[in-house]
């Protein structure tokens, strides 16, 4: 059987190039944070609830902000994430001191474009477009510095809203996150990635998988899920460790993959490797997250979850850079017609 390894061109992909500008990215993003409070945070901080909002990948920065607040009870307003289309389905009932906060770069996330600005509390925005609709309505407005999007994958603009958004809540909550190593990170993480997945030697074709992730690690596994569906075509359901080792299990077999994403702080993941690993599944440890606290395996890990999702779909045939679902996708996201996360 062909089987994934280094005579795959995956890292001449436009989406693994661009990939590698994301510590820049959230270089600069750093840097702004430590010029002071900005707009957003001053929105946010008299918030009782904070409602973090968008739509797949997006949304799992809103999940990853969640995340990190539960870690740290007391601090700051309450925090929920939802997916947006939930906001558009009018069923949320907002509370007096709720403060919408809403991930969207392309700004033009049809499910809250249809409420702003009438629909919505005053809200707060992170986006790589400043120009957008919701940039428009927007109270306050975080941007992430994005330098390509070519590629349909979202890369600098994911890692970027889930910095963004840590950061912000840090300061709103008055205890700011010292996050200024994590760019230094994924640039090693990076260039590790490549070594990673050109050592693994997979099956090319694999008909479906799980992945699976604790605190933080558990957005982080609906973001590897992700990546694998659209870049590898991979059908591929992200879950909670625990989750992963009653559940998900289930229709694991021989054929299968079953991903996790160890961080430091995680006790459940051998466990639940162990049993995914007894129903047949090749188990894949995704390095990124072992030596970081769970709040950061959404970017810690993303260089291998993305390596990984690229490897397997370059291998496959598929274009990893326009998958054949875009159209659809953006037909129904956004309310023009442009590429944009």
């Amino acid at each position: 059987m062909a089987r994934v390894g280094s005579e795959q061109p995956w890292t001449e992909s436009q989406v693994w190039r661009e990939a590698t500008a994301i510590p820049d990215v959230l270089a600069e993003i750093v840097d702004a944070d430590a010029m002071g409070e900005s707009d957003v945070v001053r929105l946010l901080r008299p918030a009782r609830r904070l409602v973090a909002t968008g739509n797949g990948a997006a949304y799992y920065a809103a999940l990853a902000l969640w995340a990190a607040a539960l870690e740290r009870p007391g601090e700051g307003p309450e925090v929920v994430a939802v997916p947006a289309g939930l906001l558009a389905t009018g069923q949320i009932r907002w509370r007096a001191g709720d403060v919408p906060l809403v991930f969207s770069s392309s700004g033009e996330l049809r499910d809250v474009v249809g409420l702003a600005p009438d629909g919505l509390p005053p809200y707060a925005l992170i986006t790589a477009t400043p120009d957008s609709t919701l940039a428009r309505h927007a109270q306050a407005v975080t941007v992430v510095p994005v330098r390509t999007q070519d590629a349909i994958t979202h890369t600098q603009a994911y890692t970027g809203n889930v910095l963004a958004g840590l950061l912000a809540w840090g300061r709103a909550a008055g205890s700011a996150l010292d996050l200024r190593d994590v760019p230094a990170v994924v640039h090693d993480n990076l260039r590790a990635a490549r070594t990673w997945v050109d050592a693994l030697n997979l099956p090319i074709r694999t008909p479906a998988g799980i992945v699976f992730g604790s605190g933080g690690g558990w957005p982080a596994a609906l973001e590897t899920a992700l990546l694998l569906k659209e870049i590898a075509s991979l059908p591929t359901e992200g879950m909670e460790t625990r989750e992963g080792a009653t559940s998900g299990m289930y229709a694991l077999g021989d054929a299968h993959l079953a991903v996790s994403l160890p961080t430091r702080d995680d006790a459940l993941i051998n466990e639940t490797e162990q049993i995914c690993a007894r129903t047949g599944a090749t188990v894949i440890r995704v390095p990124g997250g072992e030596n970081h606290p769970a709040t950061l395996a959404p970017i810690t890990t993303f260089p291998a979850a993305l390596a990984l999702a690229t490897a397997l779909g370059t291998a496959a045939g598929r274009n990893v850079d326009d998958p054949d679902w875009t159209a659809a996708y953006y037909a129904t996201a956004r309310t023009t017609g442009e590429v944009s996360a």
